[in-house]
């Protein structure tokens, strides 16, 4: 591959598609770097990037994309919770009250920003993340997604969160000559 970079808008797709560029392109060294949308898509134009994982699909001249998948976002909250007990809850639903975030979410971050302005967010790195989740009381968000790839604490509740935002389907997109070259990856996503 010509360009190494491969960018993200959003955490999770880290988890999966650097481990397989790397497995498929083991002579390549595989960066990677969480970056707003438009920025992706003005690297992707420029030729800064080759590859960008993006929450909606892209049409246009000299760029083709393919499905990845999607991602569901959850409150994950402890069982003495007075909203634990419930089959699904909105972003609204929690808006005001103090809950632990993770840092570095890309496009996540800017949703529950805009649709909980009156949640006090504690924005944590991940260690110090993952050790308040499991010894507080305080809500926190994961997705099926985090779940799958992390662990998640064993005293938590994980609650779908019912907001159409919340289910983000995430598009690679990437200049169209690299097809070919990346056709590799598309087969070991399906």
């Amino acid at each position: 591959m010509h360009e190494p970079a491969r960018v993200f808008a959003a955490p999770a797709p880290l988890w999966e598609i650097p481990p397989l560029l790397s497995g498929l392109y083991p002579d390549r060294i595989i960066s990677s770097e969480l970056r707003e949308p438009e920025a992706l898509l003005s690297g992707l134009r420029e030729g800064v990037y080759q590859l960008a994982v993006l929450p909606f699909a892209v049409e246009k001249a000299g760029l083709a994309c393919t499905l990845y998948k999607e991602e569901h976002l959850f409150f994950s909250l402890p069982p003495a919770h007075p909203l634990s007990g419930r089959k699904g809850l909105y972003l609204n639903d929690l808006n005001g009250e103090t809950m632990l975030l993770l840092n570095r979410l890309g496009i996540w971050e800017t949703i529950v920003h805009q649709r909980m302005p009156d949640t006090r967010f504690l924005v944590q790195e991940d260690f110090a993340f993952e050790t308040l989740v499991r010894s507080s009381a305080l809500p926190s968000f994961t997705s099926d997604m985090g779940l799958k790839y992390r662990e998640g604490p064993r005293n938590r509740i994980n609650i779908p969160v019912l907001d159409p935002e919340a289910n983000i389907t995430y598009y690679c997109v990437y200049r169209s000559e690299a097809h070919k070259e990346l056709s590799g990856l598309f087969q070991a996503l399906c």
